[in-house]
């Protein structure tokens, strides 16, 4: 009897996933569970610098893990959806190319520059993954930027999410030189995520197949001075060689 076909949910990308999920729960806490505590506003928000209503203090350890948080907090429901359009796509792509733990480890360094920038440059408090999501966009074009190209296709996803992410700070609050500042301090972050990426994880990979590419083109570079068909094979035989030669066929 021939056994039945099971189809079963892979959990390819679990560093994506569970950064949609846990922003999404976030949301859905803050907007009607939460609504009196301002969850997002309280934790999940990098504070802003000098001047702001939640400004950077250096004596509260939870200012320092809120420049870590924030990228789990949105506003509403349409950055929430905006963000995780680029993350899931992109992140299982960048897992599957470095690994979850690279993933998450340029994820954290993102956040943290991004973060901190917030809080030296912009006097207002910041929230939601658009520095992520440009992260892992940047990321997908770094292996065709290696050969002296890029992809159209990735250029205009960046400016897709660089555009969408300014439609999304007009919604939030109009969109002005702060704002416009606040995405520049995104994209900043995003490139140091991508760039520590780009200078870790891949770099062990590329060594290896570059010494693998070379040893198989040395290992057929020897077969082929061994071949009884070049000239130099018979002139290293010595004159007493038992080796007999019944032809030959010039080619």
């Amino acid at each position: 009897m021939a056994s039945k076909k099971t189809f079963r949910i892979n959990f390819d990308a679990c560093v994506s996933i569970s950064f949609c999920v846990a922003a999404l729960l976030i949301f859905v806490l803050d907007a009607f569970a939460l609504k009196n505590y301002s969850l997002v506003q309280n934790i999940f928000s990098a504070p802003g610098a000098k001047g702001a209503e939640q400004a950077f203090n250096f004596s509260s350890p939870a200012n320092y893990a809120r420049l870590f948080l924030f990228v789990f907090g949105n506003k509403n429901f349409l950055q929430v959806l905006f963000s995780c359009a680029f993350i899931l796509p992109f992140g299982a792509l960048m897992e599957e190319r470095y690994g979850s733990p690279a993933v998450a480890l340029m994820v954290a360094i993102c956040s943290f520059v991004t973060g901190a920038l917030n809080a030296c440059l912009v006097p207002q408090s910041l929230c939601g993954a658009a520095s992520v999501a440009l992260m892992l966009i940047l990321l997908s074009s770094i292996t065709s930027i290696a050969k002296n190209e890029i992809h159209l296709s990735s250029l205009l996803t960046l400016l897709v999410c660089l555009a969408g992410n300014l439609y999304v700070c007009s919604q939030n609050g109009g969109l002005d030189r702060m704002a416009v500042t606040s995405l520049f301090v995104q994209l900043a972050g995003a490139l140091a995520g991508s760039m520590a990426g780009f200078l870790t994880a891949p770099k062990t990979r590329r060594a290896a197949s570059t010494a693998s590419n070379s040893s198989a083109q040395d290992r057929l570079r020897q077969i082929d001075e061994e071949s009884p068909r070049k000239k130099s094979f018979w002139g290293k035989k010595k004159a007493d060689d038992e080796t007999t030669v019944i032809g030959s066929i010039n080619i």
